[in-house]
């Protein structure tokens, strides 16, 4: 999946993101508090949706294009609903939900899904009576047209995953080995990276050679990596704790993660998160230089760059490493006013020419430093 364009509308928070384009890899760049995470938020809510959760006051246009090549435009509109809570968002099904004003599914130009408040047309057929407050991709899903559809939202990935354990019912630990047979298994999987970690450690001698190797890249004083499961009592029940240990040089004890730095390990997840990422991700990182030192940006930025494998990466960053050495073609400058965002490319403040001369301009520009458009 790629997404291509996308606008959101969030009447709760007053809150506009005009269209945007997006590249296989863009950088969103700008000051503080002009929305740049919420833009992340917003494209990761479309994945909330298709899941069957409705979310109040939200209206959407997106344009993706999915591995087999086809183009869609997906659409609609929740309610707006004076709830105690203005960021409501609920799965179970309640009277008390924002219902789906509008929805509908262009594949090619072709309509396949056409909704109002009222019915839902699927390729131009009426369906029975659906919950008003759902999706029609979550209600559909089982549907082969459908299907696809589903399949490409679950790949967009947005969250915290270095600050959590992977906790596994003990039972379950075999079934999950069992369950994946090959390296491309475990890249189609829904697991977390840490458990795909695990499970390549375990699958692909070859594939978690080459991450052990970028890591060693960054931290030359480590000596070697291994993750590894043990009982813990979690929950009231027995379940497997996946804890990663690194041995350093001159050290002669395994270090597990209880004493790793975050830096450290947010750079092993997101080496693993280019490895074993499903094909066709959309991979969304908030300012992506947090915990990283130097060492670590420099070479993850490289890692982005020469990214050979179907990944898309929409990352937002402050830090000027990280600018100056992502081309400006992949640039999204945004400013807003009041609540009313816009991404511009680089081109639009006509700056260029070089690397180097187009992050200089940038530094200097109004939009850039203050963000708000008078």
């Amino acid at each position: 999946m790629k997404i291509q364009k996308f606008t959101y509308h969030d009447q709760s928070r007053f809150w506009h993101l005009n269209m945007m384009t997006l590249n296989q890899l863009t950088l969103i760049v700008g000051a503080s508090g002009v929305g740049k995470t919420q833009i992340l938020k917003s494209i990761y809510s479309l994945k909330q949706i298709t899941n069957g959760y409705s979310i109040n006051g939200v209206q959407w246009e997106v344009e993706f294009l999915t591995n087999n090549d086809n183009t869609y435009v997906w659409k609609g509109k929740y309610e707006k609903l004076k709830t105690g809570s203005e960021e409501a968002l609920t799965k179970d099904s309640n009277k008390d939900a924002p219902r789906i004003i509008y929805e509908s599914l262009l594949k090619n130009g072709a309509e396949i899904i056409n909704r109002n408040a009222d019915i839902i047309m699927f390729n131009h057929a009426k369906t029975v009576r659906l919950p008003q407050e759902k999706s029609a991709i979550y209600l559909l899903k089982e549907e082969d047209e459908i299907a696809s559809v589903y399949f490409h939202f679950q790949k967009i990935v947005f969250h915290n995953h270095w600050m959590a354990n992977s906790f596994l019912p003990v039972d379950d630990i075999h079934l999950i080995m069992n369950r994946y047979k090959t390296i491309e298994d475990i890249q189609n999987s829904d697991e977390s990276v840490k458990t795909r970690l695990f499970l390549a450690s375990k699958i692909s001698e070859n594939v978690y050679k080459q991450i052990k190797s970028k890591f060693k890249a960054v931290f030359p004083y480590v000596e070697d990596i291994k993750i590894e499961p043990y009982v813990s009592k979690h929950s009231m029940s027995l379940q497997h704790i996946l804890f990663i240990q690194i041995r350093e040089k001159g050290i002669d004890h395994w270090i597990d993660e209880r004493q790793i730095s975050a830096g450290m390990l947010r750079t092993l997840y997101h080496i693993s998160e280019i490895f074993l990422g499903t094909s066709g991700s959309v991979i969304l990182i908030d300012e992506f230089e947090n915990s990283l030192g130097i060492n670590c940006i420099d070479d993850l930025t490289s890692e982005l760059l020469i990214n050979k494998r179907d990944l898309q990466f929409v990352i937002t960053s402050h830090h000027p490493y990280i600018i100056n050495n992502i081309n400006y073609s992949n640039w999204k400058i945004v400013t807003r006013i009041a609540g009313n965002v816009t991404t511009r490319d680089a081109v639009d403040f006509h700056l260029g020419h070089s690397k180097h001369a187009a992050f200089t301009q940038l530094i200097n520009l109004d939009a850039f430093c203050e963000g708000i458009e008078q």
